[in-house]
């Protein structure tokens, strides 16, 4: 997995933004909405047959990112085994100060160490992990689809196609397409067991993973999500089979050509 640089401020504001954009776009495609309430439940964009889809584009999805409080107060992640202690355990594992972090580094990543491999265990659950899934890309089932543009989400409309998969779908897909695991040190100065990693089946290379955000002090002890969105996609359609295309701009896969339905042109 390649090496990441913490987002800047500024870089940040610009993918939000972008974000939006390509919700307006793919609304407008659609002939739907965008969702204007809050957005932490997945729900990006309304369709015509009032169901809702979760949007997204660029080379990386970042699913959440989430702090202790987020753990300890969603009843989703509190139903979901042991899953939002240990996240929290993670979290704790960092001092709260992150100039104590700084001082001493190897000691919150010692720390860190039997938290995530606690989390890799429990993830290893199939129930589990096929609830985190559908928690961390559906909220649980607020959203039926993911709807992926394959590019900068600040493309103009005209580039842009969208491929639409349905989440009864995607979950199966990525939780029989992966292996789970901890990540291992590379050189002397790394520790093995910082992150959860899924190696998928089909690439035989990580696609996303689980890690402690320690980066930056605005986003200081939070656990971050992300997937790879070209594997992601590859693995999808390896799992769900070939696209049917509605329209140009929009493709559909598996239990979504069944269902989806671009409204009627008058």
């Amino acid at each position: 997995m390649p090496k990441k640089r913490a987002m800047t401020s500024e870089k940040a504001s610009e993918v939000k933004v972008s974000g939006h954009l390509n919700e307006e776009h793919f609304a407008t495609i659609i002939g739907g909405s965008v969702n204007l309430g809050s957005q932490s439940d997945k729900k990006d964009v309304r369709d015509a047959q009032d169901r809702f889809h979760s949007v997204k584009a660029g080379t990386w999805w970042q699913i959440f990112l989430y702090g202790r409080e987020r753990f300890e107060q969603n009843t989703i992640f509190q139903g979901l085994g042991q899953l939002a202690e240990i996240m929290v355990a993670c979290i704790d594992a960092y001092p709260p100060n992150r100039e104590d972090y700084l001082a001493d580094k190897e000691y919150a990543k010692q720390r860190l160490q039997p938290q995530m491999r606690r989390l890799l265990a429990e993830l290893q659950n199939p129930r589990i992990f096929n609830a985190f899934l559908s928690k961390s890309l559906f909220d649980g089932g607020n959203a039926d689809y993911l709807s992926i543009f394959l590019g900068p989400a600040k493309s103009v409309i005209e580039e842009k196609t969208f491929h639409i998969f349905h989440k009864d779908d995607v979950v199966p897909a990525i939780a029989d397409g992966v292996d789970i695991r901890n990540s291992k040190a590379r050189n002397a100065k790394q520790f093995d067991d910082q992150k959860v990693t899924f190696k998928s089946k089909l690439h035989h290379k990580n696609i996303g993973e689980i890690e402690d955000r320690h980066d930056s002090k605005q986003h200081y002890r939070e656990m971050k999500f992300r997937l790879n969105a070209q594997l992601v996609f590859e693995l999808l359609v390896n799992h769900i089979g070939s696209a049917s295309e509605l329209r140009p701009q929009i493709q559909t896969y598996g239990k979504a050509s069944r269902l989806f339905r671009l409204p009627t042109v008058q």
